[in-house]
């Protein structure tokens, strides 16, 4: 038994052709907009590709049956997921889809046997909170399954992306610790290769650097309670004369702030301030109260959702991307 070719993708065709992938659709597509020049590029690529495009009609039975939607996310006991996943599902409901839900590891990207399972469920899209390799890719792009990126942007030209701006709000955080005239500040990032920290924490500490802050002690707290109390010991371990310390998302916070309060005697906020990112609603409970970086999780569950139904209904659709400010929270963890 010989080995089964690769089968080519729209992808494949775009990139030989020299045309955008939604042009590769259009060509495709009953009733596209393409001009005759592009046309004969497209069908001359996916003749020599041997592309065959599997036909899609969202006014079909099936389609219409199935609504089904997949969502990808990891670390479902982070408690930021949850309260994602609630406003994602409460937005599908309310347009009639059905909910998959496919959990990862954090920081795990998502491979091809990740979705294999599924492609018999006539998905309609993927909104993914985890990276999807190039055959995860590939294979929703045979499918016709629509793939989002959720509160990031890999930068892959197939799909659409729906995000906080990560980078501005760890800019936002530094800024204010500036004018609070900290010069002696800490950082608590997630995981060295999670995309969210990365962006956070790199946004925070290179503002810190242009406002020539050189005091800086970084710790990592693998966005885990445990991991920002732990990550708070070692940080006032280092240097007792931090006053400033930023969490690259509100879990850690929680495990720093419960540190400093029952194993030291400084106070929260007079003698250290704590911002954390995020906003999940424990955020605010009275045990906490802290001040944290608001992700807009409904309007980005809302343009999520409307990117779903921007594609079923517009056979021009373009991939698009979303990039959305966070707003900053003052409560009781800053002065």
């Amino acid at each position: 038994m010989t080995k089964k070719e690769k089968l080519s993708t729209s992808q494949d065709v775009a990139k030989l052709a020299g045309v955008s992938q939604s042009a590769v659709s259009r060509c495709f597509n009953k009733g596209g907009s393409i001009s005759n020049r592009l046309r004969l590029r497209v069908l001359e690529a996916a003749k020599k590709l041997k592309y065959k495009p599997r036909a899609i009609n969202f006014e079909s039975n099936d389609i219409q049956d199935s609504k089904l939607v997949g969502v990808i996310l990891p670390y479902i006991t982070n408690r930021y997921y949850p309260e994602v996943l609630t406003e994602l599902h409460e937005i599908l409901r309310q347009n009639d889809f059905r909910v998959l839900l496919i959990t990862t590891d954090d920081g795990e990207t998502v491979n091809d046997k990740l979705i294999q399972p599924y492609l018999k469920d006539k998905l309609i899209a993927i909104i993914s909170a985890a990276k999807p390799t190039d055959a995860f890719v590939n294979s929703c792009n045979n499918q016709n399954i629509q793939i989002i990126a959720f509160n990031r942007n890999w930068n892959i030209p197939t799909t659409s992306s729906v995000s906080c701006d990560q980078k501005n709000g760890g800019e936002t955080i530094a800024q204010y610790f500036y004018k609070q005239k900290h010069q002696h500040i800490a950082c608590i990032n997630g995981y060295k290769n999670s995309f969210i920290s990365q962006q956070r924490t790199g946004g925070f500490l290179n503002k810190l650097k242009l406002l020539k802050i050189q005091n800086i002690v970084t710790e990592q707290g693998f966005f885990t309670y445990e991991g920002g109390r732990d990550a708070a010991q070692k940080i006032l371990k280092k240097n007792k004369k931090i006053t400033a310390i930023f969490c690259a998302n509100d879990i850690m916070a929680f495990g720093c702030i419960d540190y400093i309060k029952y194993k030291t005697s400084l106070n929260i906020p007079k003698q250290i301030e704590i911002i954390g990112f995020d906003d999940v609603s424990a955020a605010e409970w009275q045990t906490y109260s802290l001040s944290t970086i608001r992700q807009p999780l409904r309007q980005m569950a809302k343009l999520s959702i409307q990117l779903i139904l921007d594609n079923i209904n517009d056979n021009q659709f373009e991939n698009t991307h979303h990039l959305i400010q966070g707003k900053f929270i003052k409560r009781l963890t800053s002065r």
